[in-house]
């Protein structure tokens, strides 16, 4: 039986496990051990909608809380200037290239492969600097809890609010240092801390981050290694206050000569950085490309990672949530995503076996949690295997060289077919993107395929017609500024709510 949960880090890791675990297992004795002497990274956070979806929808937190406290940027999509075009958008819509209109003959990518923009309100709103849609009574038009927001988020605020959280629900925390695991059977049978104390529970999770100091360190699980795939192993990060600039609801990713350059806003700070790797480029080397995109950013510093799994995250009465059980770059934002879904894994298992986790449960958790990282490398894959914007040493390699792995199908399936809707049998039933996912990275990058439509008159009048809808409601939407004002008042939140729950 499962009565106690240590958890190793007081990062953004282990304060969702903990968080996610106390929320739903209210009787569960929780501690997090973290060391104030470490700290948080305290960087620029992208998301996907999944992570308000987790917070609101699964935990069922109030979301004027959340956002009052957290202080969010809205984010829509990727703008990415990768490819053959100045640039293309991924939105989280979820109407893009796989979706077909009633009145049309072909899914949207057919129609969109020459210009992609304004297809969906999404796209359009990213090409006026909108956040939201704006309602007839002046209000921010927000989608339902578990739709298509995302944000941008302060690391230092986010942990922040969940410490406070955790706290408020009964988890415990004390601040000290690991100065040892004992190993029992096939985990860790007490935690040795640096105050001379020794701590045992029925459960312990790794949030340790890169040290992985329970998974990686103690048990010596092994680890498998991506970089065959993902040539990416480090990054020079900064960022600078705001002064006029506008507030983009959207992260940027821009091809660099080797690697991509992020842009994350929020509402008092830039947050820009340069991904990189270190066989194509120096650090030095890398800082000095990155003054020149980035001038007014202040002591950029270099972050080393590696991207990759141990081949198992339950191990015994340990799991490994977030970094210590493995990451994979920052490409698609994809990291806050793997932690809020690995503890709702973990704590829907312990929900439904009574707190008494079997074998199989364990070996299932192991699997799918498996398959998530595959999915994502991947796909991220896709993003670099098909970007021809840039002819150096780098970019060669990643079209040479680059396997597709699981995305092979989908994308050969497409290279013959185009984007057609039949392909969604090519990608497994829990994939993170999607068949929509895929079309938009391949149709944004503007890779052939064999299938080209060239669509009828009246098809194409409706067409853009639809893209014409699209901007100007955007043309008529609120700025990230905007929205923060009116979301100030919690009153506006239950107006805004109480459409959904009619």
């Amino acid at each position: 039986m499962i009565r106690s949960v240590l958890v190793l880090g007081g990062g953004s890791a282990g304060l969702l496990a903990a968080l996610t675990l106390k929320r739903k297992l209210p009787s569960l004795d929780v501690e997090v051990v973290y060391s104030s002497r470490i700290g948080v990274i305290g960087v620029g956070e992208g998301t996907v909608p999944y992570i308000p979806s987790h917070l609101h929808h699964y935990l069922g937190l109030d979301e004027h809380e959340v956002f009052n406290a957290i202080q969010p940027v809205f984010k829509l999509g990727i703008r990415f200037t990768w490819g053959k075009r100045p640039y293309f958008d991924y939105t989280f819509t979820g109407r893009q290239h796989a979706w077909r209109w009633r009145d049309h003959s072909r899914n949207n990518g057919f129609l969109a492969y020459e210009d992609p923009s304004a297809m969906d309100l999404g796209s359009a709103m990213m090409e006026s600097g909108k956040a939201l849609p704006l309602r007839a009574d002046g209000l921010p038009d927000m989608p339902a809890p578990g739709g298509n927001l995302a944000w941008h988020i302060e690391n230092k605020l986010f942990v922040a609010w969940l410490e406070t959280k955790c706290r408020s629900l009964g988890v415990r925390f004390t601040d000290a240092e690991l100065a040892g695991a004992d190993t029992g059977g096939e985990g860790i049978s007490a935690l040795k801390l640096s105050d001379g104390s020794e701590r045992k529970a029925d459960l312990y999770i790794d949030s340790s981050g890169f040290a992985s100091e329970l998974v990686g360190k103690a048990l010596g699980e092994p680890f498998i290694d991506f970089s065959s795939s993902l040539f990416c192993d480090r990054a020079v990060a900064g960022g600078w206050d705001r002064s006029d600039e506008a507030v983009l609801p959207y992260t940027v990713s821009d091809s660099m000569d080797s690697g991509w350059l992020w842009q994350i806003d929020h509402p008092e700070r830039i947050h820009r950085g340069y991904v990189f790797s270190s066989a194509h480029a120096s650090d030095d080397e890398a800082i000095e490309a990155y003054r020149k995109v980035a001038p007014k950013a202040l002591a950029p510093r270099i972050v080393r990672f590696r991207s990759g799994h141990y081949r198992r995250s339950w191990i015994g009465n340990v799991i490994g949530i977030g970094n210590a059980g493995g990451f994979v770059e920052p490409l698609e934002a994809t990291a806050l995503m793997v932690i809020c879904l690995q503890s709702r894994w973990l704590t829907d298992a312990l929900i439904d076996s009574q707190q008494g986790p079997t074998p199989s449960l364990m070996d299932h958790f192991n699997t799918t949690n498996a398959a998530l990282w595959t999915d994502i490398r991947d796909f991220l894959a896709v993003h670099y295997r098909f970007n021809d914007r840039f002819d150096t040493p780098f970019w060669r390699r990643c079209r040479e060289e680059i396997p597709l792995h699981t995305a092979e199908g989908v994308v050969r399936f497409y290279r013959e077919n185009g984007p057609s809707g039949i392909a969604a049998g090519q990608l497994g039933r829990n994939n993170p993107f999607g068949l929509d996912g895929y079309f938009a990275i391949l149709i944004g990058q503007k890779v052939p395929h064999d299938r080209p439509f060239q669509s009828g008159p009246e098809e194409a009048r409706l067409w853009e017609q639809k893209r014409a809808r699209h901007r100007q409601l955007a043309k008529q939407g609120m700025t990230m500024p905007e929205v923060a004002t009116a979301l100030a008042d919690p009153a506006a939140w239950q107006k805004i709510r109480a459409v959904h729950h009619r």
